[in-house]
């Protein structure tokens, strides 16, 4: 684990310049009790964290303990993760918001749940929209810039699109993790650190809370303690990256 983390610190030594990033934690609706344990290991690290929420998956206790540790000063950002995480296409990759829907279909999906949440968070809530599985239809953005959002969050590698800003990921740690343990995490870390340094963009590192266990978040605890205090690297919540207006109401 220690040679993992000093790849990464050894990463941000020779980087020419600061790196600023951001945590993404996806399907928050799912596993309430992991996700409230991973929102402890950041608050100990002093990590700011914004979680991707499921609306329709979104309970009344877990809508009460994010409005409470938020209320209480916590750094975690809320943003819309689909609507209900459902894979509609047929065949292929699964995606929510695929090329089998039409846009006035997905509109009406992407306001329920974006007014769900708004009842859920009021003002909390970010006009990010990160999609389940990290894609969408090639006309699915400009639905979403129509609906009031100000950003749209997927892989690094996604197809272009003019519709909106983007905020992309670049290192999955859970697959990561799957495939290679910490030496692959740590690696991809090394790697996307040289590449954000070069072309100056926020680095994005997404979390799964359900897909992490115990030991998982200890490593993670240990990691972000020491890559909180290296100067050449500053987290940040995802809305301080783009110049986001002020959430609205949704859409009717």
């Amino acid at each position: 684990m220690r040679d993992g983390l000093n790849r990464v610190l050894d990463a941000l030594d020779a980087a020419p310049v600061a790196v600023t990033a951001f945590v993404r934690d996806d399907d928050a609706g799912w596993d309430d009790g992991a996700l409230l344990a991973l929102l402890d290991v950041m608050a100990e690290a002093a990590t700011p964290i914004d979680l991707a929420v499921i609306p329709f998956e979104l309970g009344a206790a877990l809508t009460n303990a994010l409005r409470a540790r938020r209320d209480a000063g916590a750094a975690i950002g809320l943003h819309q993760h689909g609507t209900r995480h459902a894979n509609h296409e047929s065949g292929g990759r699964k995606c929510e918001f695929g090329l089998s829907r039409s846009p006035e279909a997905q509109r009406t999906d992407l306001a329920d749940g974006r007014a769900r949440l708004h009842q859920a968070f009021g003002e909390r809530l970010d006009p990010i929209f990160t999609p389940p599985w990290n894609r969408v239809a090639p006309h699915t953005p400009a639905v979403l810039a129509g609906l009031g959002f100000a950003a749209l969050s997927r892989d690094r590698g996604a197809p272009p699109q003019a519709a909106l800003p983007e905020l992309p990921v670049d290192v999955d740690w859970s697959r990561h993790q799957r495939e290679g343990g910490h030496a692959a995490v740590a690696g991809a870390l090394a790697q996307a650190i040289g590449a954000r340094a070069g072309d100056r963009r926020p680095l994005g590192l997404m979390l799964h809370h359900a897909a992490m266990d115990a030991a998982e978040r200890r490593t993670l605890r240990g990691w972000l303690r020491e890559l909180s205090h290296h100067p050449k690297l500053h987290w940040r919540p995802m809305r301080a990256l783009l110049p986001l207006p002020a959430p609205t109401r949704p859409t009717p």
